[in-house]
């Protein structure tokens, strides 16, 4: 028998990142960079992760990271792509959903590319910047 010396939660953030770039040229790199490392995230990530003890990078996911020029970003900031968002560019804004509470990896590539960002929770706010009334106001 195993007994979880834990806690846990249910990943019900519902958060939203917008990421304001001066051109479409620069959210076009954050797409481009943010969809690579979604696939190097599924790649370099294992369903028993969450056993690891070694935190150090393997070298291939070194090298990827000196490839996409993103320096700041370490091993937990690559592993959150690997789970359920999504993300949207319309011309010079992108929008990313997630239920995650740990966005650190994609504030990294938002600011690192010069965006403005803005990070908020549907639970409270809609996304046209108003509040969400609770039910029964």
């Amino acid at each position: 028998m195993k007994i979880w010396h834990s806690y846990g939660s249910e990943h019900s953030m519902d958060l939203v990142l917008i990421g304001k770039f001066e051109t479409v040229s620069g959210a076009e790199a954050a797409i481009e960079r943010m969809e690579a490392l979604k696939a190097l995230a599924k790649i370099e990530r294992s369903d028993d992760d969450w056993r690891r003890r070694d935190e150090r990078m393997p070298d291939p996911l070194v090298d990827e990271l000196r490839r996409l020029k993103l320096y700041e970003l370490g091993r937990s900031d690559v592993d959150i792509y690997a789970f359920d968002h999504s993300v949207q560019r319309d011309g010079s804004t992108i929008r990313v959903w997630t239920e995650e509470s740990e966005v650190q990896g994609f504030l990294k590539v938002l600011l690192h590319l010069g965006a403005r960002v803005e990070v908020f929770s549907r639970h409270d706010w809609n996304e046209d910047g108003t509040p969400r009334k609770a039910e029964g106001d």
